[in-house]
């Protein structure tokens, strides 16, 4: 098989990053971005590698019986929603499928049940937080390739990064979302407003940053742009109150780094608080969150609630257990489970994180939490050495996608925790990890649930429970 050969076959199965899975009598592997399980395709080799291909569709000949129609115009250009052109149960099946071949293939871990993945309440406008770009460089299908339209405001393109959908409605955040969407880009769009060049590093607007409350309708609009613009932030501001009466504040933050991060380094408030609340309930009671402009929260609301109340749940907390939250970001699991046990401490490398999480304990008056700002490698050092914290008897891990540190996996793999809860937006980088810690010989997995944070992603969160032997 070589590089631009075509092939007819049938798809079988979608990798972890949703491409679809075929194989060759011989068993030879071939991924094709666009198909799905059930499809019988006819493919072109695009790469060649010793083990697999690499190739795109030419032709569909056969859908599955589990292709739907998408509801997004933009599916299968922007690459928000990967999946949604596959039933949702499926979804569900994929994402269970994934997580298991992680721990067996990756972690080695073979005597494993992995339970179904937990559904998401809601399928479509799900995500509280969306952040869109601003750009020269517009993305056009064939139909549209005689347009000179050249100010966009919308999503990227997969493997195109500089280059924007203009989005009119997307189906991850809500109806008004979308409609300040629009309305955002034709105001600037009309003012021939200048958008920020990574060439040049100049230009006025650099981003759009949308967050909605689920449980205290809450509205936040944040425009990240170079600098400041009273005049037109102004006229802006009295737009939106005016048409939008939802929106509950307005921010102009500005950023000034050359990298295109959705971050403001200082902020403006026009009107409202300059942040919004939002509430997580578990058994016992319910907790207030404050969100600033640049604070990390959980997207799918509705989910988080039910992650966190399986991840106390793994732990077993009772009143006088002492735990320790590590990248507790700002307090949200720390917070959650607070009521539920004796003592809370939390660690975390970002600065702005931890000063949130102290704003949300002293906002739910939770005596019984503290936050430290450490790197978590050097915190984890003193665990097994240091005297203040040998009264810990669980701990709950929520790292970034690439995992811990090897020499954070050694430190848990000798420690004396009752339990340990792992809770991971990668389930190769966590099977890799729980690898390390049970070889240790003191852990064994306990407890997995897949819960779907994400629904028509290929994404999956995953909590694991590891108990000592």
């Amino acid at each position: 098989m070589k590089k631009g050969e075509e092939i007819v076959i049938d798809v079988t199965a979608l990798s972890s990053e949703g491409k679809g899975i075929s194989k060759t009598e011989e068993g030879f592997v071939i991924f094709s971005e666009s198909t799905l399980p059930g499809d019988t395709a006819r493919l072109r080799i695009m790469k060649r590698k010793k083990n697999y291909a690499e190739a795109v569709p030419l032709e569909i000949i056969k859908e599955s019986e589990f292709r739907l129609k998408p509801e997004c115009a933009a599916f299968g250009t922007c690459g928000g929603c990967k999946v949604q052109n596959y039933d949702y149960d499926k979804q569900i099946e994929f994402k269970t499928q994934s997580v298991a071949d992680a721990f067996k293939r990756i972690g080695g871990f073979e005597d494993l049940t992995i339970p179904q993945t937990l559904k998401s309440g809601e399928v479509f406008f799900y995500r509280n937080k969306m952040e869109y770009s601003f750009s020269n460089d517009i993305w056009r299908e064939k139909a549209d390739m005689e347009s000179t339209e050249k100010f966009g405001l919308g999503l990227h393109v997969p493997k195109f990064h500089s280059k924007i959908i203009n989005i009119d409605a997307c189906h991850l955040q809500s109806e008004l979302s979308n409609a300040i969407l629009v309305f955002t880009r034709d105001f600037f769009r009309k003012k021939d407003i200048s958008i920020y060049s990574t060439k040049t590093h100049e230009g006025y607007l650099r981003f759009l940053i949308i967050r909605q409350s689920k449980n205290t309708n809450d509205v936040m609009v944040n425009l990240v742009t170079y600098d400041y613009n009273e005049d037109l932030i102004n006229e802006y501001s009295g737009e939106i109150k005016a048409r939008f009466p939802a929106v509950t504040t307005l921010v102009n933050s500005y950023s000034r780094k050359k990298a295109q991060i959705a971050f403001g380094e200082s902020s403006d408030t026009l009107f409202g608080e300059g942040f919004i609340y939002e509430v997580l309930r578990n058994k016992e009671k319910e907790f207030k969150f404050k969100i600033s402009p640049n604070s990390f929260f959980q997207t799918n609301t509705l989910q988080a609630e039910k992650l966190f109340s399986i991840a106390a749940d793994f732990l077993d907390l009772k009143k006088d257990d002492n735990v320790l939250d590590l990248y507790c970001g700002a307090g949200s699991i720390s917070i959650f489970i607070s009521a539920q046990v004796n003592k809370v401490t939390g660690a975390e490398l970002v600065a702005d994180a931890i000063e949130n999480a102290k704003e949300n304990a002293e906002l739910n008056n939770t005596a019984n939490t503290e936050f430290i700002l450490s790197d978590i490698k050097d915190f984890t050092e003193t665990i097994n050495s240091s005297d203040e914290y040998i009264h810990y008897n669980k701990v709950i891990l929520d790292p970034p996608r690439s995992g811990l540190h090897p020499d954070i996996c050694k430190i848990l793999a000798e420690s004396n925790f009752e339990k340990i809860c792992y809770i991971s937006c990668n389930p190769v980088t966590q099977a890799r990890d729980l690898k390390m810690i049970c070889e240790g010989g003191k852990y064994r997995i306990e407890k997995i649930q897949p819960v779907d944070m994400f629904p028509h992603t290929y994404h999956i969160e995953n909590v694991v429970s590891l108990i000592k032997v």
